[in-house]
């Protein structure tokens, strides 16, 4: 007989949303790696979101309420019955029906995986996840892992799907950061750096500037962000954030000489390929579309008609202002705005290390998001960006959570069977991933008071 939703302990409620994040998680690792080949890509994807679909719902309707639905799936549901009224314009229907359904698919996501992880913070199966797939787009390359694949002096052909290969990899680097500090098993982070360095070697091999820009972000945000934003050891976290950005330093002098990435970055960055100076010149483009309308813009999936180029705007900045207006773009971007407050707050509360740094890893991705956007990415139409914007979403209502747990206990009416040694009595509540941080047991239930 299964536990009624007000007999479960709060601990084991945690752990079977842990499980579901796994769940998720394996299904992102095997969409990306045995989807990825045309002969199981639609038994990946159908069966694999079936199971996925048959656990998730039991536990949805058992546990969570309308009224839990997160602001960030609100604001992407009215920025998608915003895009409706392009309906009055649209001159290629399936590109628009095309893109509704992405942003459906995006909707679906965030709110899902918030849930989850707002309830478990299992955030690290997804970490090694984005790392399994990144690892697994090398080793299914057809060609051996060597330095001729990437150097300069050979005359290289681009690998198929560059850029979605580049992305990809520089989730894997993502992950083994995000997983770095959720273990103190030498061997485990032993693998995590052998898994990174792979990830960077498939940015590289990839040649796509957008991922390698990414990465240098990364390579800067981590150290300064993530490791110096432990609180209790600042001159350790110091050393390591200066040795880390010494080691990324010479790491990004010998890709940009030695490789040829580093041909086709520099050449962009001097604006001296005509790829580069194509994309600027859809980002002007988009200005004047804007200009021509600026409340309902030319209509969601349409940047390519109106502009008369026929390619999209290859930047997400531009297609969305352009072709959804300015409330659009409002209502997209406040999205990241939310989540970023809801981060940022909860550091005020939270001072134990390993929940900063998860909450710091988490701010990191959504910058990152907006930066490679912003650039040449457009995030809200690649299924691997809406996961990580789901990630960062769903992290954030976590990171709340313990705040709220952490600044004012359980709520009214509730005390804690046993607060952890160092926290006054509405510390955090025993059987939470911040008691457990702490060194504490776990206890099995709360108690109320009389």
């Amino acid at each position: 007989m299964s536990d009624s939703p007000s007999m479960i302990t709060p601990e084991k409620l945690e752990r079977k949303w842990s499980r579901l994040a796994m769940v998720w998680a394996l299904y992102y690792l095997a969409a990306y790696t045995l989807g990825k080949n045309p002969q199981y890509m639609r038994t990946t994807i159908w069966l694999g979101g079936s199971l996925v679909a048959l656990v998730s719902i039991p536990m949805f309707w058992r546990h969570i309420r309308l009224r839990q639905l997160p602001r960030e799936g609100v604001l992407l549901g009215l920025f998608m019955l915003w895009t409706l009224t392009g309906l009055f314009v649209v001159k290629d229907q399936a590109l628009f029906e095309r893109f509704l359904k992405l942003i459906t698919e995006l909707i679906l996501l965030v709110v899902c995986i918030s849930w989850i992880l707002k309830y478990s913070g299992a955030v690290k199966w997804f970490h090694l996840a984005f790392l399994g797939v990144a690892v697994m787009q090398i080793f299914s390359s057809s060609d051996p892992i060597s330095m001729d694949a990437i150097s300069k002096s050979e005359v290289v052909s681009r690998i198929d799907a560059a850029n979605a290969v580049g992305f990809l990899c520089f989730m894997g680097v993502l992950g083994a950061f995000g997983y770095f500090l959720e273990t103190r098993s030498l061997w485990v982070r032993s693998l995590l750096i052998a898994g990174g360095l792979l990830a960077v070697y498939g940015v590289v091999l990839s040649s796509s500037r957008s991922a390698f820009s990414t990465l240098i972000v990364i390579g800067i945000l981590w150290p300064t962000m993530c490791l110096m934003g432990d609180a209790r050891l600042k001159m350790k976290s110091v050393f390591g954030a200066l040795a880390v950005l010494f080691i990324a330093y010479f790491t990004y002098q010998f890709i940009i000489q030695e490789t040829y990435m580093g041909v086709r970055f520099s050449n962009a960055t001097q604006m001296e390929d005509n790829s580069t100076q194509e994309r600027f010149g859809l980002v002007l483009i988009s200005a004047r579309v804007l200009a021509a309308s600026p409340v309902f813009g030319c209509g969601l999936g349409q940047f390519g008609i109106a502009s008369g180029t026929g390619f999209f705007a290859h930047n997400e900045v531009a297609e969305i202002i352009s072709t959804t207006g300015l409330p659009g773009f409002l209502l997209y971007y406040s999205v990241y705005l939310v989540a970023w407050r809801r981060l940022s707050r909860s550091l005020r509360c939270l001072h134990d290390p390993l929940v900063r740094y998860r909450i710091n890893i988490t701010r990191m991705s959504l910058l990152v998001l907006l930066i490679s956007g912003a650039l040449s990415r457009i995030n809200f139409l690649s299924q691997e960006s809406m996961f990580l914007l789901a990630i960062s979403v769903g992290m954030a209502h976590w990171a709340e959570r313990m705040a709220q747990l952490a600044c004012r206990g359980a709520g009214p009416g509730l005390v804690f069977a046993q607060a952890p040694q160092g926290f006054p009595r509405w510390g955090p509540p025993p059987g939470t991933g911040v008691a457990r941080a702490f060194g504490q047991p776990a206890m099995n239930s709360w108690e109320k008071t009389p």
